[in-house]
C-alpha cells in the first residue's frame, strides 16, 4: 500500500509541475539591481549594478562593476534532474575572463525579485558568489 501511494503521490507531483511562464518571469524581473558579489577561488568581493531589461522575448542583462560595463543576455534554464528547479543563468566577461552564473530568485518582501547565485570561472576550485537586491524607485 506505501509503494502505491508514493508512486501514486511521485506522478501527481510531475503533473502538478507546470513550465516556466518565461514571458511573466521576463516582465517580473525586469528593474535595477544591486550588486554584491566574491570572486571564484577567493575572498576579494565587489559591488556593482545590474540592470535587467524584457527584450524582444529575452532578457538584456547589463552589468557595472567597478565602473566596467558589460552587456549580455540571460536566459532561463532548470537544474537537480528531475526536480528541474528553475534557474537563470548568463555568461559573462570581467577583466579579460569569461565567467558562467546560476541564480536562483524569490520574492523579497515587498514582492521584487531577488536573486542568490554562483559565479563560475574554468577551473576553479571555489565558485564565486553574487546578491541581486531589487533598486525601489
Amino acid at each position: 500500500m506505501a509503494m502505491l501511494l508514493l508512486a501514486t503521490s511521485a506522478r501527481c507531483t510531475d503533473a502538478d509541475r507546470k513550465p516556466l511562464d518565461e514571458d511573466s518571469l521576463r516582465g517580473y524581473m525586469s528593474g535595477e539591481y544591486d550588486l554584491i558579489g566574491r570572486m571564484p577561488d577567493s575572498t576579494a568581493t565587489y559591488t556593482g549594478h545590474v540592470t535587467i531589461r524584457d527584450q524582444n522575448g529575452g532578457l538584456q542583462v547589463t552589468r557595472t562593476i567597478e565602473g566596467k560595463t558589460e552587456k549580455c543576455a540571460a536566459r532561463f534554464d532548470t537544474v537537480a534532474g528531475d526536480d528541474r528547479i528553475p534557474v537563470l543563468r548568463i555568461h559573462f566577461h570581467l577583466d579579460g575572463k569569461e565567467y558562467d552564473a546560476t541564480y536562483r530568485w524569490q520574492s523579497d518582501p515587498d514582492n521584487y525579485p531577488r536573486f542568490t547565485g554562483y559565479v563560475y570561472l574554468a577551473s576553479i576550485k571555489s565558485p564565486g558568489l553574487e546578491a541581486l537586491f531589487p533598486i525601489h524607485h
